[in-house]
């Protein structure tokens, strides 16, 4: 699996937990604020999630301006690409 298609796994399962959805309602399409009404709190979980999966530090303020899971992917393939 790719990095950006496991970022986007990462990030549907802890929604899945979080907030109680149903993961096949979720994608790399699926928007943090429009989408899942996301708090700043709600970022730094998903960042941790994504910190744990990839052993690397996530800043906050790069996926806090990333507007879609496959965003944040994408951010994830930067730092680690």
């Amino acid at each position: 699996m790719e990095i950006r298609e496991e970022a986007v796994q990462t990030l549907i399962e802890k929604a899945v937990r979080l907030m109680g959805l149903n993961a096949e309602e979720l994608g790399e399409d699926t928007r943090f604020k429009e989408d899942l009404s996301c708090t700043s709190m709600n970022i730094v979980q998903f960042s941790a999630a994504l910190e744990e999966q990839f052993d690397v530090e996530v800043p906050y303020m790069e996926l806090a301006r990333r507007k879609t899971f496959g965003e944040a992917g994408d951010l994830m393939e930067e730092l680690l690409g």
